[in-house]
């Protein structure tokens, strides 16, 4: 069946695993799993007995993570389900860049499956399939892959959805995304794609810089290397990205 989908990997996580002990890397996981939470609660939270917890009572969202990979995807192409993928995906995306783990992403309309079945054994063992699959899945990961930033595009496929509800894109887009020439492995995008907004508005010269900060400290955070090329020019090209919300 056809969903939307949004589809993340947060980059430097084998570093991160490799360079830290099993107990950081728990502590940093759980970090990463209130992130995700944060996301599908859209600002709700409750209260309870250890403390205060993002409220995901309401969300109709499905979030699924393996190792280094998120997705989020919906049970229909209703227009309630498009406009809660891309509040979800807009959170997840500026929390985990600005703040938290650099992730890269898209979102894609497309056919998949989702399978979960879990049975435990007499023999105390566990047989737990939680398993996507499908060619939306494969097209969300290959545009995803392909991307040279920390950033997520929203896929033509999801574009021409937009398009063919009637809706004036870049109006009905204009609380997530703007239109930007994204940086892939393969060069610079000649022609702007919508990408999701790491910012709300404008930034002066004194917020650039600390976001700059910030963005740079979360590339390098938990004991990941930045002094390859290839980690310099992506971060380079997620602040080009940046400066493209500075007041001109």
């Amino acid at each position: 069946m056809e969903r939307f989908i949004a589809y993340f990997d947060y980059l430097g996580f084998k570093e991160f695993i490799e360079r830290n002990d099993l107990d950081y890397q728990k502590r940093i996981i759980g970090n990463n799993f209130r992130d995700m939470e944060g996301a599908l609660g859209l600002g709700k939270y409750k209260e309870v007995p250890h403390g205060i917890i993002a409220d995901i009572s309401d969300s109709s969202i499905n979030c699924i993570n393996f190792s280094d990979t998120i997705i989020f995807f919906t049970n229909d192409t209703s227009d309630f389900s498009l406009e809660e993928i891309l509040k979800v995906a807009h959170k997840f995306n500026w929390t985990a860049i600005d703040f938290c783990f650099p992730v890269r992403g898209s979102i894609v309309l497309g056919e998949m499956i989702y399978v979960d079945h879990k049975k435990n054994t007499q023999g105390g063992g566990i047989y737990n399939i939680n398993s996507v699959f499908g060619k939306g899945l494969v097209n969300a990961h290959l545009k995803a892959d392909s991307q040279d930033w920390a950033g997520t595009v929203l896929d033509r496929s999801f574009i021409k959805e937009i398009e063919g509800r009637g809706h004036n894109v870049e109006e009905f887009l204009s609380p997530y995304a703007k239109k930007y020439n994204v940086p892939y492995k393969n060069g610079i995008a000649d022609e702007q794609e919508f990408v999701l907004n790491i910012i709300k508005g404008d930034l002066n010269e004194e917020a650039f810089k600390n976001y700059s900060t910030g963005i740079r400290d979360n590339f390098s955070a938990h004991n990941k290397s930045v002094n390859n090329e290839g980690v310099q020019r992506k971060i380079e090209n997620t602040l080009l990205f940046l400066k493209s919300y500075c007041i001109k």
